[in-house]
């Protein structure tokens, strides 16, 4: 027997609820990610940091930290060519190839006597520690792994995970981008935006070289804490056309027009 209430699911689920930019599906691989500098004390009552950002990752603490190691590395040129702004900035860190976004979790502990079927409540046990940043990382000619991750995590070892300041700051600041696309002829939007403050890396994976032939790009990952995160949701106007992009980073070409940039105006330093 039919039910009336139930009539119209599917045009109803189609129409109003996935033709709408905030409920609409993501198309795929959309997002940037960009070093956005050292991190420094917040101010009160903000998220932005005191001093400017003069790189876009702690390049003084990490030369200084590499200083610690029996020899010297002879890493500045690698490092200094890859923090260029054509490969960081202009649309973000092009080496990011993939970053896994963390998960939240709290402990909830059971309370009481367990006696036959009666059931027990719950207290709560606190928020659990963050989970690694993961971020993996393509190799290329000079690798920006071995010139700048590598070298920065065993700053991260040798300053000591303790507060610093000037040089010796040896964290940064990460932003991810998740971009959105509603049709094909719509230039693409931040639909959210994840910030990760007083990051540095904690782990890198190594590599292996070999004679056989190489079926597809060498890939590696790297593991960075934070000592916190936010979320900024744009939502903006129910017309794709006239959502607000809260940011000024250019985004890179939509999946969906691979023969066209999308008309965001890069910015002047």
């Amino acid at each position: 027997m039919s039910n009336p209430e139930f009539s119209g699911q599917i045009p109803f689920f189609l129409n109003t609820f996935l033709s709408k930019p905030a409920t609409a599906l993501p198309k795929g691989a959309q997002w940037v990610l960009s070093f956005d500098g050292v991190y420094s004390v917040p101010n009160q009552g903000g998220n932005t940091p005191n001093n400017p950002v003069n790189n876009v990752v702690p390049v003084a603490a990490i030369k200084r930290g590499v200083q610690f190691e029996p020899q010297k590395w002879n890493i500045e040129a690698g490092l200094n060519t890859l923090l260029a702004r054509d490969y960081q900035q202009t649309k973000g860190c092009l080496f990011a190839q993939s970053v896994q976004i963390p998960g939240e979790s709290s402990v909830a502990n059971p309370e009481g006597v367990q006696t036959n079927g009666f059931i027990r409540s719950f207290s709560g046990g606190g928020r659990n520690s963050f989970s690694a940043l993961q971020i993996s990382f393509l190799e290329t000619n000079v690798s920006f792994v071995e010139n700048v991750i590598r070298p920065w995590t065993i700053a991260t070892a040798h300053l000591g995970l303790i507060a610093r300041s000037g040089d010796d700051n040896y964290r940064g600041i990460i932003t991810i981008y998740k971009l959105g696309v509603i049709t094909n002829d719509t230039t693409p939007y931040v639909a959210c935006k994840y910030t990760f403050y007083g990051v540095c890396p904690v782990e890198v994976s190594g590599d292996e070289y070999g004679y056989t032939a190489f079926n597809s790009p060498s890939i590696r990952t790297a593991s960075f804490i934070y000592h916190y995160y936010t979320i900024e949701t744009n939502i903006g106007n129910a017309n794709p056309a006239i959502t607000n992009n809260s940011s000024n980073l250019p985004v890179p070409l939509s999946t969906n027009r691979k023969n066209v940039n999308v008309n965001v105006m890069v910015p002047t330093p």
